[in-house]
């Protein structure tokens, strides 16, 4: 019997060693083996620095880089992803979790879907006062015409070490949407995806640290996102894009350019306006795709 594939999970971090201490130990605590867990510290002050090593001797199996400045994240992924070792990659946000089944589940569905790029799932969200809510739950094929109306995909998927490497890993030069840039190279160069039904994927909302998504820089990366991809989007794809850039950037709703989206894309939209205005577990009682 062949001997099972590693696994390199890769974790970007700063200045934040109690919440990169749950990542990691949801990382080692997977059901799967074997695996690579590598920590690239992106320029953590020199307190936090010292806290994330001694907290990471207790984990053998992880390796710790702590770059001298900070370089933004996706320099720290890049490193991370130069550094694997593992036939197949995936990455942890450091303030998320994973469930202890999502590695054995990801690999697991990789071999029954052999024509897929890569795999992502949906995902469990714990928000403020602790409510959890699930979503994105449903299986689908994501391809590259789809991921150009939005980013279906998250903010981490599961594909081989040298797809990732292949396509330049993660851009330093955007502020923010590194994520969906990647996976749009990805899915171009490379072909389409599959999401899976699961949401092994923890993210965490309830804490006062702020995401990228909550900052000034988030509509600067998107609006940069846009300059790179646009050539590439039909009129109601980047009609999507309008209507997507308003949602996050709590901007006014440009009705005309939402009654130009298919509906699929229109039932997106309204799930999204249903959860900020609270509804979200009528959403996610009922399942409406994402």
């Amino acid at each position: 019997m062949e001997s099972p594939p590693l696994v390199t999970i890769y974790i970007a971090t700063q200045n934040r060693p109690d919440m990169l201490v749950r990542a990691v130990s949801s990382c080692v605590a997977q059901t799967y083996s074997p695996l690579e867990v590598i920590v690239v510290d992106d320029g953590s002050e020199e307190v936090n620095a010292q806290r994330n090593q001694k907290l990471l001797a207790d984990y053998p199996q992880v390796k710790y880089v702590r770059l001298p400045q900070p370089a933004g994240a996706p320099v720290a992924r890049n490193t991370a992803i130069n550094l694997a070792q593992g036939e197949f990659i995936t990455g942890l946000d450091d303030d998320d979790e994973f469930k202890p089944e999502r590695v054995s589940e990801l690999l697991q569905h990789w071999y029954s879907n052999s024509d897929c790029t890569f795999l992502c799932t949906g995902y469990t969200v714990i928000s403020e006062g602790n409510r959890v809510f699930k979503f994105a739950r449903r299986a689908r094929t994501i391809n590259y015409q789809h991921l150009l109306y939005a980013n279906v995909v998250g903010n981490q998927l599961f594909t081989l070490t040298s797809t990732l490497r292949a396509i330049d890993g993660f851009d330093p030069s955007l502020p923010s949407c590194q994520d969906y840039d990647t996976w749009l190279r990805l899915a171009a160069a490379f072909g389409k995806g599959y999401r899976i039904n699961s949401t092994s994927y923890i993210l965490h909302q309830e804490h006062q640290s702020g995401r990228i998504s909550v900052s000034e820089r988030r509509e600067a990366g998107y609006k940069l996102l846009l300059d790179k991809h646009r050539k590439f989007m039909t009129n109601a794809q980047l009609a999507s894009h309008q209507v997507n850039y308003a949602l996050h950037n709590n901007k006014a709703m440009p009705w005309g350019a939402f009654f130009r989206l298919p509906l699929t894309q229109c039932l997106r939209v309204l799930k999204t306006l249903l959860v900020r205005h609270g509804w979200s577990r009528l959403f996610v009682s009922r399942g409406l795709p994402r």
